[in-house]
């Protein structure tokens, strides 16, 4: 289904990002994983299928570098040129109450969870619009946590940053009018992941299989754009 495209996974090395890797790359993706941790990227994409003889590839970027000022960003514009598909997974997990947040905490959340991803799109965005026979997407990986009614104490912050990429997901989708679809999906809690590992609580829950089935289903569905799909 996905063979020919090249897809670009940010927090590929590990959980969410790692699971959809792996089932685009059964169905013929050629996929670069992006991560900040290089040792753990190289065993990661060795978990790949490369039965359509793809070449895979790993891109060790600590992604809050892109934020900063003085940050080069030309330097990643070749490594963006020939993806079709951009999900933006990485992300960082607060699960702390507002008052005990440090200022630190606060920047770092919203930036890697939602200023991110604003960037990696604007870099990837200009290129896949000239693919428009690869049906170029945009796969925002945001939380049931934001702009639902499902509530956690302590995650405010986190909230409100995902909350910020399912604005940045529609407002995109609209710009676009088409030419790359974008689209979010809001994942209940997922227990193979970092946040379902420390949260504690009653949260709705997701298996990561149907995480990763829906989205795979919206990156081919060409149908599908401006959404933001809830799934708990």
């Amino acid at each position: 289904m996905f063979k020919g495209q090249s897809a670009l996974i940010t927090g590929g090395s590990r959980g969410i990002g790692l699971a959809i890797a792996k089932k685009l790359a059964n169905q013929g993706a050629t996929i670069t994983l992006l991560a900040n941790n290089e040792s753990v990227l190289k065993q990661s994409v060795k978990q790949l299928s490369s039965e359509y003889d793809q070449q895979h590839a790993i891109l060790s970027v600590d992604l809050l570098h892109l934020v900063q000022e003085n940050y080069n960003l030309s330097k990643l514009q070749d490594s963006f040129k020939s993806h079709s598909i951009l999900v933006n997974c990485a992300g960082i997990t607060t699960h702390t109450l507002l008052q005990r947040t440090t200022q630190k905490q606060i920047t770092e959340t919203i930036n890697l969870n939602l200023t991110v991803p604003i960037i990696l799109s604007q870099l990837c965005v200009k290129h896949m619009m000239r693919q428009r026979d690869q049906n170029p997407s945009i796969l925002n990986i945001a939380s049931v946590l934001s702009l639902t009614h499902h509530l956690l104490p302590g995650t405010s912050v986190y909230a409100a940053s995902k909350a910020g990429l399912l604005g940045f997901t529609k407002s995109l989708a609209h710009e676009l009018k088409g030419r790359v679809r974008v689209n979010a999906l809001l994942p209940a809690l997922v227990k193979d992941t970092e946040m379902g590992k420390i949260v504690k609580g009653d949260l709705a829950e997701v298996s990561m299989d149907v995480v990763v089935n829906k989205a795979v289903e919206v990156l081919s569905e060409l149908s599908v754009n401006g959404e933001c799909i809830t799934l708990d």
